[in-house]
């Protein structure tokens, strides 16, 4: 019994601290779980320790160790100590999930849960924010915290964050599972943007096109935007029916 309540005790913690699911309530009720179990293995801790005073010696002598009289109040103390915890946890429960519901996740309308995002093997990153700095770091950089909001646990790539060897681009691109082409004036005409480019044309990655339409803010008519990129590149870019989104 000391045994089982020693590991209760540190799995009740390890549930607390590293949180494996991703429902807040499924945390909380977990933890719950754990604390109540552990309070049973108490219970019967004292029980045991209160019946084996009580034939040594007498029922006094346990009252005087134990603070109880008779087994009656352990178990009635140990009813209320669960009933306390569970409704505490219940309320917990409660709140963290009406918490979470006003935070702005996508969700699906089957589970009214975010989706489970999958990566392939091999991969490290969901999306890859590819920009110049000149005229895309500021809006990638929103575009990227927005869908970690929206999207919890996406892993995407943005340079400031993740960029260790400007050499790797290439394997970078490799590591993604989607690459983002941010259209913005000066990004075909950037070598790095390049080389990200054809990388991912050339490993067939899937393409999600964002456009910055806003002149003041390096951003151009889509045309205009066609007309810097090199040529051979055009039609794989821009006549692909990839999703664009004007930014």
């Amino acid at each position: 019994l000391v045994v089982a309540t020693l590991v209760c005790s540190c799995y009740a913690v390890a549930l607390a601290v590293v949180r494996p699911y991703k429902r807040v309530e499924d945390n909380v009720i977990a933890v719950a779980t754990s604390l109540v179990l552990l309070l049973l293995f108490l219970g019967t801790n004292w029980t045991t320790i209160f019946l084996g005073i009580e034939e040594r010696t007498s029922v006094d002598d346990a009252d005087a160790v134990l603070g109880f009289d008779n087994l009656s109040s352990i178990i009635n103390s140990m009813l209320v100590l669960v009933g306390v915890t569970l409704l505490f946890f219940l309320i917990g429960a409660v709140v963290a999930a009406r918490r979470v519901a006003k935070i702005p996740t996508i969700r699906l309308v089957s589970t009214k849960q975010p989706p489970e995002l999958s990566i392939g093997m091999g991969l490290t990153w969901h999306l890859f924010n590819s920009h110049i700095w000149s005229t895309g770091q500021d809006a990638v950089a929103v575009i990227k915290r927005q869908l970690q909001i929206l999207l919890p646990g996406i892993k995407i790539f943005l340079d400031v964050d993740d960029l260790e060897d400007i050499g790797a681009l290439e394997e970078y691109i490799q590591r993604s599972q989607v690459i983002l082409f941010f259209l913005s004036q000066g990004y075909f005409r950037s070598k790095n943007c390049l080389r990200e480019v054809r990388s991912s044309l050339e490993k067939d990655k899937p393409l999600v096109l964002v456009q910055e339409a806003d002149p003041d803010k390096g951003g151009g008519t889509l045309q205009a935007l066609r007309d810097e990129c090199p040529e051979d590149l055009q039609p794989a870019i821009f006549d692909k029916d990839w999703p664009l989104t004007i930014w």
